[in-house]
């Protein structure tokens, strides 16, 4: 698991340069053009990825058209209250034209084991210095209440549930076409953080894949 993180912290921080760059000359430009900037300079600099959007709230009209196609989908997110807004509402309850992908989440511990590093205490730590409602215990309750929330579709088998003690490194959305990635940064939320649209295909689609999955078996 640690190589497979330092691979993975290695390979993210070498593209995260390269999206600097696009961000920026991206926002002197229209949505359009800089999605049209992105795919370009991607294939120069040999790197996968779709687009840069700049917050959540900016990929999320994206983000329904990708799990509207998809036939599956797999998340990793930090406490999963987007869970119960629209953006997931095809992948929870089944799209308008019926289809309904395979659909596992992963969420954190609230509370580790006995000897365990406590990954959610550590991430709350960080949230607390940016927000004054944090550092009591309440990322572990919101955890708790996205459990509570999945339960109903976690019975009828509509969704696959498990839990992971890992980092809190960001939100990993990936389908069969796309990973989303949304990295955590230690001094804000991760809605205010980009969202980076990686395609099928390349060297972090298949990283964040195997990431995901080794978490789910092994996690």
């Amino acid at each position: 698991m640690g190589q497979i993180a330092e691979i993975l912290i290695i390979t993210v921080i070498a593209e995260l340069i390269a999206i600097a760059l696009l961000t920026f000359l991206g926002g002197l430009l229209s949505k359009k053009a800089r999605w049209a900037l992105t795919v370009v300079f991607g294939r120069l600099l040999d790197i996968d990825v779709e687009h840069v959007f700049r917050s959540k709230s900016e990929a999320n009209a994206d983000i329904q058209d990708e799990l509207r196609r998809a036939s599956f989908v797999y998340l990793l997110t930090g406490r999963g209250n987007e869970l119960q807004r629209e953006t997931f509402a095809g992948a929870l309850n089944g799209n308008p034209n019926g289809r309904k992908p395979k659909f596992r989440i992963l969420l954190p511990v609230a509370q580790p084991k006995k000897g365990e590093i406590d990954w959610t205490g550590q991430r709350e730590i960080e949230i607390s210095a940016v927000d004054p409602a944090f550092g009591h215990g309440i990322l572990r309750e919101q955890i708790e209440t996205t459990i509570k929330f999945l339960g109903p579709y976690v019975n009828v088998g509509g969704v696959e549930l498990k839990r992971f003690n890992y980092p809190h490194i960001g939100r990993i959305l990936i389908t069969d076409a796309v990973v989303y990635f949304t990295p955590y940064h230690q001094d804000a939320h991760g809605r205010n953080s980009n969202v980076i649209k990686y395609r099928r295909g390349g060297e972090m689609y298949d990283s964040f894949l195997r990431l995901f999955s080794q978490l789910w078996e092994y996690g």
